[in-house]
């Protein structure tokens, strides 16, 4: 029994410690906010001109919160199953086996000793 208020005890300075450590961070994040809503003059451009900074912050959080890709992923998605089915893997073979079998041999280069039709 003692063992496990031992372990409790040690479980539960641990968790002390780490509430300091988020306290702690978190201070330092508003710190850190603060300091930087000073050098970008943050006041003076909401007085300025509030929509700007609104539509900054939406994109912002727009980009941060995953952006376009939850959008696109369904379209990406059907482009992507559509294009690696068999029919369509089977008609690209086939183009391409057909571009190169249309292909036209290239002709050797001519040589500065060959001449064609030179007699010496």
């Amino acid at each position: 029994m003692e063992q496990r208020s031992g372990m409790g005890g040690m479980a539960g300075q641990e968790v002390d410690e780490l509430a300091e450590a988020l306290r702690d961070l978190g201070a330092e994040a508003r710190e850190a906010a603060r300091r930087l809503g000073e050098e970008l003059d943050l006041d003076r451009r909401m007085a300025e001109n509030p929509m700007a900074v609104l539509g900054v912050a939406a994109a912002v959080g727009f980009v941060v919160g995953g952006g376009v890709w939850p959008l696109l992923r369904p379209f990406l998605k059907a482009a992507v199953r559509t294009a690696l089915s068999p029919a369509n893997l089977l008609a690209i073979g086939a183009a391409v086996g057909a571009m190169r079998a249309a292909r036209v041999p290239e002709e050797p280069p001519v040589t500065a000793g060959s001449t064609s039709g030179a007699t010496h």
